[in-house]
């Protein structure tokens, strides 16, 4: 309903705001970047025509939180994705095709998030490497202000298809 409705008033030039959302930590294009939202947090990115919620946490992490994330947001009219990364998860590269599959079927704004944002910055910085195997500076791309290492960004970027 969202997304029509942000569709629908484009039509006559209304554009809907970006979220006001403590939990955005940086944006590149229509993908941001935050950390753990609150529920108020969920609704602001559903107001500004977010399609897709993409979780970075664990399964500990995410079960251990007061509301069902995936509940939350998908009752938001938000798809809701879980790519884990860290404790038994691990950093697989088959979490960046995963996040490649999504971002190409999501319509609208995009939000990675993870408790701090750091994890989903790593995984989507993977994404921009295996895009472009020549870019050496993914974090700078993105306007990442946080951790930023290059190891994790490796384990999780797939090898070169040939």
């Amino acid at each position: 309903m969202t997304n029509f409705l942000v569709s629908f008033l484009s039509l006559f030039g209304v554009a809907m705001s970006e979220p006001n959302s403590d939990s955005i930590v940086s944006r590149h294009g229509d993908v941001w970047l935050a950390s753990q939202p609150s529920e108020a947090d969920l609704d602001a990115w559903a107001a500004a025509g977010v399609g897709l919620v993409v979780n970075s946490r664990t399964p500990e992490e995410t079960a251990s939180l007061p509301f069902d994330m995936r509940a939350a947001a998908e009752s938001r009219g938000m798809r809701y994705a879980e790519l884990p990364i860290g404790g038994a998860s691990g950093a697989s590269p088959a979490l960046t095709g995963e996040l490649a599959r999504l971002l190409a079927v999501s319509e609208g704004p995009v939000v990675l998030h993870c408790r701090s944002g750091t994890r989903s910055a790593h995984l989507y910085a993977a994404y921009l490497v295996t895009g472009d195997r020549a870019l050496s500076t993914p974090f700078d791309t993105m306007n990442w202000p946080g951790g930023r290492d290059m190891g994790m960004v490796r384990a999780l970027t797939p090898p070169p298809v040939e």
